[in-house]
C-alpha cells in the first residue's frame, strides 16, 4: 500500500538526516606525495549549487517540497569542497526561516533531535546560539538525556505510543551531530553526549546505526561486530574530530579508521548497510572523506570520478549535468540515456552531495606498476602457495583472482601475500592481480595433478644379464622423473619437452617377474609400474 503524502514527506524529512556529514574532514599524511586534481569536487560543487532554489533544495516528488535535510547536506557538501561561499551563506540565511519547519515538520507533534543536532553542527558556534531567532544549543542540551542508564542519549520529542509518531527516531548519526555541535559550544553535556555515542562503537571498530531499543535496558552499547554499519562510522569519525585530542575519541577513530579501511572493494569503492550493500556513491563518499588525505581515499575517489558526469558525456543526456555524480552503476548508465529525471533527480542530489567532499582525493597521477610472483617449477594440485605482489603504494586495495581463488588485501611498505590453492589437474594456471587504478599484473603457477603414467619397455622377457629400456611417458615437459628397477633408483633426470623419460638398464641375474616403476616429480600422485620376467 502507498504511504499517505504527509507520512512519505515526513520520511523524506528526516531520511536525509542520515545523509550528511560535518565539514570537518580527518587528514592522515600521505604515503607518497600526490597531486590532486580539484576539478571532479569543483564541478560537483557548481552541479549542486545550481540545483538550489532561493537557497533551498526543492524536491518536486510528493506533491513538492522544500527538502532541508538535504539542503543542510548540500550546504555541508559545497563548505568542505570550498569556494561557494555565497550559496552556503544563501543556504543559511533559508534554513533561519524554517527552524521549525525542519525540526517539527507540520507544526508536530514529533519533533526531530536528529535534525535539529545536525543543524546546530551546520550552523556552528556561536551562530546556533541565535540562528533563526532561536537558541539551537539550548534546545538541544535540553534533549539529552541525563538518567541512568540512558545519560548522555538525545531523545525526539513529541512521539506517542501506540501513534503514528509512537517511535523515537534518534540514532548514532544525530548523537555524532549532537556530540560535534555541543563540543564547538562548550556545553556542559559535551563529554555525556560524546561517551554515549563511544558506546555504539562496536568491537570490531565499526559504529552502529540504531540505539538499544529499550532506554531502560542495562545494556546500552555495540556489543556485536554485525550490527556495524559503513555511514554511520564514516559520520561518527567526522563529527568526532573536532574532540581528537581527547585520549578515548583518538582511539575510537583509530579503530574506526582502520574497521573502514578493512572494506574497501577491488575497484575502491563501499557499500553500505544492510539495504545499501552494493557500492554506492553515498557510502563511497562518506569513507572517502572520513579517511581524508590516504590511499583508500584516494581509491574510492576514482570510483567516484567514473560515475561523474563529465565532458565525455558531451553526446548523451547528461551533456548538461556536468559535475553530477551517479548513485551507482544503474544510475549512471540510466543518466546517460534518460538524463536527470524528475524522478531521480533527489538521488542525484543525495549521492552528490555526499561524494563532492569526497571526490576530492582524485588524481590522475600515474600509479606504479604493481607486479605478481608465484612459484618456480611444478607445483602439486591441492598445495597453498602465497603469490607475492610488488610496486603497489602503501595501502593500495589489491585484489587476486584466478582458478578457485579470490583474494583482497591492502599493500603495505613491502608488498602483499595473498595464499592461494592450486587446483586439481594438469596445466599452467594463470592468477591476477589488480589494483583499483586500473593496474594488473599476471603470474603462471604449473601444476601436477593426479596421474597414472603409462611404462613402456622394450622387451617383457629378457635374458638374465641382458638390456633392457623402460620410458615414462604422459609427463609435463622438463617434469623431474626416476625409474625405478627392483627398488633402486636407475636414472634420474628431467623428462623431454614430450614428456617423456627412459632408461637402459641391465636387469641383473635374479630370475623371475621383476618390478619397473617410473615417478613423475610427485611420486606420491604421478607414478606408473610395469613388470618384466627375467629368464636364462
Amino acid at each position: 500500500m502507498r504511504a499517505s503524502t504527509r507520512t512519505s514527506r515526513i520520511a523524506a524529512y528526516v531520511a536525509s538526516g542520515a545523509l550528511v556529514v560535518s565539514g570537518t574532514v580527518l587528514a592522515a599524511t600521505p604515503a607518497e606525495a600526490v597531486t590532486y586534481d580539484p576539478q571532479p569536487a569543483n564541478q560537483a560543487a557548481t552541479w549542486l549549487d545550481g540545483e538550489l532554489e532561493d537557497g533551498l533544495m526543492h524536491n518536486p516528488n510528493f506533491g513538492g517540497f522544500d527538502d532541508y535535510g538535504l539542503t543542510v547536506d548540500t550546504g555541508l557538501a559545497l563548505e568542505a569542497v570550498g569556494g561557494h561561499s555565497a550559496a552556503v551563506q544563501d543556504i543559511k540565511d533559508a534554513l533561519a526561516d524554517h527552524v521549525d519547519d525542519y525540526v517539527t515538520p507540520f507544526g508536530g507533534p514529533h519533533s526531530y533531535t536528529g535534525g535539529l543536532a545536525k543543524l546546530a553542527a551546520f550552523v556552528g558556534h556561536p551562530a546556533a546560539t541565535t540562528f533563526g531567532g532561536q537558541n539551537l544549543v539550548t534546545q538541544l542540551e535540553a534533549r539529552v538525556a541525563s538518567e541512568a542508564p540512558i545519560t548522555g542519549r538525545i531523545e525526539d520529542t513529541g512521539y506517542t505510543p501506540g501513534s503514528q509518531f509512537d517511535d523515537d527516531s534518534a540514532n548514532v548519526y544525530g548523537q555524532a551531530y549532537a556530540a560535534h555541535a555541543l563540543a564547538n559550544a562548550g556545553s556542559t553535556k559535551k563529554a555525556a553526549v560524546t561517551a554515549f555515542l563511544l558506546k555504539q562503537q562496536c568491537p570490531n571498530g565499526g559504529f552502529r546505526l540504531d540505539f538499544t531499543k529499550s532506554k531502560t535496558a542495562a545494556g546500552q552499547s555495540c556489543t556485536s561486530n554485525a550490527s556495524a554499519q559503513t555511514d554511520a562510522t564514516a559520520i561518527a569519525l567526522l563529527q568526532l574530530a573536532s574532540q581528537s585530542g581527547s585520549g578515548s575519541v583518538a582511539d575510537a577513530i583509530t579503530r574506526g579508521e582502520t574497521w573502514l579501511r578493512s572494506l574497501q572493494r577491488c575497484d575502491g569503492s563501499f557499500g553500505g548497510g544492510t539495504s545499501t550493500e552494493a557500492s554506492n556513491a553515498n557510502s563511497t563518499g562518506l569513507v572517502a572523506w572520513a579517511l581524508g588525505d590516504s590511499p583508500a581515499s584516494r581509491q574510492a575517489a576514482g570510483w567516484l570520478r567514473k560515475h561523474q558526469a563529465t565532458a565525455q558525456d558531451s553526446g548523451n543526456s547528461l551533456a548538461s549535468e556536468t559535475g553530477a555524480i551517479a548513485y551507482n552503476d544503474d544510475g549512471l548508465a540510466a543518466g546517460r540515456t534518460e538524463g536527470i529525471t524528475e524522478a531521480k533527480e533527489d538521488e542525484w542530489r543525495r549521492a552528490t552531495s555526499q561524494a563532492a567532499p569526497g571526490i576530492r582525493w582524485f588524481s590522475s597521477d600515474a600509479t606504479p606498476a604493481i607486479n605478481l610472483s608465484g612459484p618456480a617449477n611444478y607445483r602439486k594440485q591441492g598445495t597453498r602457495h602465497v603469490l607475492r605482489t610488488t610496486g603497489a603504494a602503501e595501502g593500495t586495495v589489491l585484489c587476486v583472482t584466478g582458478p578457485s581463488a579470490s583474494k583482497r588485501g591492502f599493500a603495505t611498505e613491502t608488498g602483499w601475500n595473498s595464499t592461494v590453492t592450486l587446483p586439481a589437474g594438469t596445466g599452467t594456471r594463470t592468477y591476477t592481480v589488480r589494483d583499483s587504478f586500473g593496474n594488473s599484473s599476471a603470474a603462471a603457477v604449473k601444476v601436477l595433478g593426479k596421474k597414472t603414467l603409462p611404462i613402456y619397455k622394450t622387451k617383457s622377457r629378457v635374458k638374465r644379464s641382458g638390456w633392457i629400456t623402460a620410458r615414462i611417458g604422459g609427463l609435463a615437459s622438463r617434469e623431474s622423473a626416476k625409474i625405478w628397477y627392483k627398488g633402486n633408483v636407475i636414472r634420474s633426470g628431467r623428462a623431454t619437452t614430450r614428456g617423456v623419460f627412459s632408461a637402459s638398464f641391465k636387469v641383473g641375474r635374479s630370475l623371475g617377474q621383476k618390478s619397473i616403476v617410473g615417478h613423475g616429480k610427485f611420486g606420491d600422485i604421478r607414478r606408473g609400474a610395469t613388470t618384466i620376467r627375467v629368464v636364462r
